[in-house]
């Protein structure tokens, strides 16, 4: 298992004919019921899945619809410690992507994701990770409802693994099959997103670039439920949530349709790096308002935004909630102090 774990996938943009199949999964051959018999993260479950922390049962193989069939369930706490996180991988990746046809530099795919229960906050979805952080991912978050995005960003003076809000302005409901998609390039760096039936969107983020030169490793389905704030209604129970039809492609090329990068460019917002050790950063084009931070038990914890970070050196390790405001409305997002 990776040092970081976690959770995504892309495009139904057209591909070369050259694209090679790296890893998928539509979970049908499967025995309905648990998925593995470990959550230690090193024993090897159906279709070659590990699973790592809460319990054997939170990771199932269910009936799906008729459109889905069966697909993986994924059971989450119903606090906000790490304990309640969740974490799906197969290994292989890496090797896959070492042999892959010269010139195939670009990582893309596909995956159905099941909002399920949508109750509280969670962050739930998939990503793709190199050897040590992130490099790309989409996930749900119940809140807000909203699909956002990941990526591996520099800001000129620091790399890391970023939460992107902006990316969709469709909110999806409980119980919603979403097609969800991204591409990440490594010849330049050039990271889309693909929500639903919407274009792909070629990310653009102020005050930072995304990477050239990553290579992929492992392909993580993730689930983190969490609190907002203490007024903020409490899980009364676990928090689900699907994924089915996922696939993960090495190719050449990607024909992207008619995008506005510049007329989206302001909904864009960059929050990291995650985890963050002294500073918080928010990069955005837009006024922020009103900022706050709380930890999990819903404390607030005074905070001050400082151009567009927010000093956190003196915050305790653990998992905190930012909430702010902006002219498009308000953003709560996890982040985690190193």
């Amino acid at each position: 298992m990776k040092r970081n774990l976690l959770f995504c996938l892309a495009l139904t943009s057209t591909v070369s004919l050259s694209a090679q199949v790296l890893e998928s999964d539509n979970y049908n051959s499967y025995t309905v019921g648990n998925v593995a018999t470990s959550t230690t993260g090193t024993v090897l479950g159906q279709g070659g899945m590990a699973v790592y922390s809460g319990a054997v049962t939170d990771y199932q193989i269910v009936n799906g619809d008729a459109a889905h069939g069966k697909y993986l369930q994924v059971i989450g706490g119903v606090d906000g410690t790490a304990a309640s996180s969740r974490y799906v991988f197969k290994s292989g990746l890496a090797t896959a992507w070492a042999a892959r046809t010269a010139g195939n530099n670009i990582i893309k795919g596909k995956a159905d994701i099941y909002t399920g229960t949508s109750t509280n906050q969670h962050a739930s979805g998939i990503a793709i990770y190199g050897t040590d952080d992130g490099i790309v991912g989409v996930r749900y978050n119940s809140q807000t409802k909203l699909m956002t995005g990941l990526a591996y960003l520099d800001t000129g003076l620091s790399s890391a693994f970023y939460t992107i809000t902006g990316i969709s302005a469709t909110t999806y409901p409980a119980n919603t099959w979403v097609t969800v998609g991204y591409s990440y390039n490594k010849t330049t760096g050039d990271i889309t997103y693909t929500i639903g039936n919407a274009a792909p969107l070629t990310l653009t983020v102020n005050g930072a670039t995304t990477v050239a030169g990553l290579d992929p490793a492992e392909f993580d389905v993730y689930s983190s439920p969490y609190r907002a704030s203490a007024t903020a209604p409490a899980n009364t129970g676990p928090t689900t949530f699907g994924i089915d039809n996922y696939s993960v492609h090495a190719g050449n090329n990607i024909t992207l349709g008619t995008v506005e990068n510049d007329s989206r460019k302001s909904s864009i917002i960059a929050i990291g790096p995650n985890p963050a050790v002294d500073y918080l950063n928010i990069l955005t084009e837009m006024k922020i308002s009103n900022l706050e931070i709380y930890d999990m038990s819903g404390k607030k914890i005074p905070a001050q935004l400082e151009g567009n970070k927010v000093n956190v050196r003196n915050l305790s390790s653990g998992s905190y909630i930012v909430s702010f405001e902006t002219k498009d409305g308000k953003t709560i997002e996890k982040f985690i102090k190193k």
